[in-house]
């Protein structure tokens, strides 16, 4: 049945070996539950492409995009739970103004609106999270912050007994880093063999 009211029947054959399946995204509930849940996961940029990990025929969401999906939906519930509880006691705040209008000064009214804060606060969004772990990249922030951490290699060279060692020494302590020391190296490789 169309827009217009109008039914029509559609007879396929099948002349193939291999069995056919046909489905209509309008009435695929799974389909549908999905798109509402990606519209939210990735808000305005639903339209542009976006990469997810793959995922087997029939199967479900990622975890992360679902997980998030339901703190998204809980949150909302509860703002709208706040907004409900600030209306009913802004309607019933004139009927206990007009009982009290003798003792309280004219003009005084105040109003105490407020939102729930978020229950997790993310860094990335959920697809990200998703394609990470799909990639089996570690998101622990001790891990990005080991990836952000850039650095340099600095050898010191020179002739001996120059005080190579004394500005290695020196210079790995002003910046925190690891002192490798060639002697040391070779020295602990000749042991161990």
């Amino acid at each position: 049945v169309d827009s217009d009211g109008v039914e029509a029947t559609v007879v396929v054959k099948n002349r193939c070996e291999f069995p056919i399946e046909f489905y209509s995204l309008d009435f695929d509930e799974q389909y549908l539950e999905e798109e509402k849940i990606l519209r939210m996961a990735v808000g305005s940029e639903y339209q542009n492409t976006f990469l997810m990990p793959p995922r087997a025929v029939g199967g479900m969401l990622p975890p992360e995009v679902l997980e998030d999906y339901e703190a998204q939906k809980s949150l909302k519930a509860q703002q709208e739970e706040l907004k409900a509880m600030a209306e009913a006691e802004a309607m019933a705040e004139p009927e206990a103004e007009v009982k009290s209008m003798d003792k309280a000064a004219p003009g005084q009214k105040t109003t105490l609106t407020s939102c729930p804060e978020p229950m997790k606060k993310m860094t990335e969004d959920p697809i990200s999270r998703a394609v990470m772990r799909h990639l089996g990249i570690d998101p622990s922030s001790e891990r990005r912050k080991a990836q952000r951490r850039k650095g340099i290699v600095v050898i010191v060279h020179g002739s001996p007994r120059a005080g190579k060692t004394q500005v290695a020494a020196g210079l790995c302590h002003y910046y925190d880093a690891a002192c490798l020391s060639i002697d040391t190296v070779v020295k602990e490789a000749i042991a161990n063999h």
